[in-house]
């Protein structure tokens, strides 16, 4: 692929539809609320009244310099019924994206952020056979309303999460622990991005189109064999089974068994990536479980923060001859302690890894303001905005300071100096 036009680099933020808009009634995620799963017993509704607020919240996004914004379409507001799009909800994300350009703001739109419609879910949701085309089915309703604001297009966030935290750990719906259906979901899902992505090239040919894919650093807890073959089986199943299978056409475990498929050859114009932290692995007699390392600082959530891991796995993905977009990094943080300097390391691994050649689109940070994080509810903060639920005031944190500062900077030619 040739070396993009970088006069524009894409500084931006990060966010999702039920996460961050409120009045999401008719997806699985709200049966999941209304069963009591959410570990503090928040709702998503009215999170940050986003939905009604977006324009108050782009005037954050200028605030910040950015020149960038990835955001959720929420596909259960569209298609509440299956087969019935209702066109006013479809004209909502419009005037969004008319404001986004008004701004100068760049759209990253995403067409699956986790949620699906409850007619979906009571279907099987994403182990119905026909995931695929029902999926299809909305991006075709869709990308003819969306195109002429956007070029970069995110087909499916973190389909390998979907699977783990679904259909193997059971905390998000269904509430499965099955490892063979979590399987069988991934190969549905990677059927879906790649019809998704044939629908929207031949609306826009020159659509760049990618998944936003979560990768961990992940390393054996000691130097015992059986602790290395546990951190490579995982590395190769969680972080690279579903880039190889996208590019080379041929399906990894664990996937399902190798074999060619042609419709999945060349799927991806870039490579989305989501980084977070990095884990350390044991191999025990009940399977591999994680070692947590002591006195290291860790996030509100527990991970590691290991922003230098950042640059590691650009240097990993560089192999792959693709242009490269960050869009998702950061960390749960309340006090704003660790995400100034995560920030700037961070920031410090993207510059480092262009100087090694690597073409970075952008970089997109986890999150505008705090949100609604899944099972965890509003316990977890990651915004760059500090939001009070109950008055939907937005304050900035001093991390906000420091990336309004950075996003003047063009990587390319710019020396990082934050």
């Amino acid at each position: 692929m040739e070396q993009l036009n970088h006069k524009r680099f894409l500084w931006g933020t990060a966010t999702s539809s039920h996460q961050v808009e409120g009045g999401n009634f008719y997806n699985d995620w709200w049966l999941w609320e209304k069963e009591g799963r959410i570990k503090t017993g928040d709702s998503s509704h009215p999170a940050c009244e986003h939905y009604q607020r977006y324009k108050e919240d782009f005037d954050l996004i200028k605030f910040l310099n950015n020149n960038s914004y990835r955001f959720s379409i929420e596909w259960s507001r569209i298609e509440k019924e299956e087969g019935k799009f209702d066109q006013n909800e479809i004209e909502h994300y419009v005037n969004m994206l008319r404001e986004m350009k008004i701004r100068d703001i760049e759209p990253v739109l995403t067409l699956h952020h986790f949620t699906i419609p409850q007619w979906l879910y009571q279907k099987g949701g994403f182990e119905n056979p026909q995931f695929a085309d029902y999926f299809s089915r909305f991006v075709s309703k869709v990308v003819p309303y969306y195109k002429e604001f956007t070029n970069y297009w995110i087909t499916i966030n973190e389909p390998v999460i979907i699977a783990l935290m679904g259909y193997i750990f059971g905390d998000w719906p269904p509430g499965v622990k099955d490892r063979k259906r979590a399987f069988s979901i991934l190969r549905n899902l990677v059927f879906s991005h790649a019809k998704a992505y044939d629908i929207i090239k031949e609306e826009k040919k020159e659509s760049l189109i990618s998944i936003a894919h979560n990768m961990t650093i992940l390393k054996p807890a000691t130097r015992n064999p059986l602790h290395h073959i546990a951190s490579c089986t995982l590395n190769n199943w969680f972080n690279m089974a579903f880039l190889k299978t996208l590019t080379e056409g041929s399906i990894y475990p664990p996937i399902g068994n190798k074999s060619f498929h042609s419709e999945l050859k060349n799927k991806l114009d870039f490579i989305g990536l989501n980084y977070y932290t990095r884990a350390f692995l044991k191999f025990t007699i009940k399977g591999v479980a994680e070692f947590k390392r002591k006195n290291v600082p860790r996030s509100d959530f527990g991970f590691e923060i290991y922003p230098e891991g950042l640059y590691e796995i650009l240097m990993k993905l560089k192999s792959f001859g693709l242009p490269v977009m960050i869009t998702e990094n950061g960390i749960a943080d309340h006090e704003d302690k660790y995400r100034p300097d995560f920030l700037k390391k961070s920031l410090l691994a993207v510059s480092r890894a262009i100087k090694k050649g690597l073409d970075i689109l952008g970089y997109l940070h986890w999150s505008l303001m705090d949100n609604f994080e899944w099972v965890e509810g509003y316990s977890m903060k990651f915004g760059l905005f500090e939001t009070n639920f109950l008055t939907q005031e937005r304050k900035p944190r001093e991390s906000a300071y420091i990336y309004q500062k950075a996003s003047l900077i063009n990587p390319y030619t710019d020396s990082f100096d934050i």
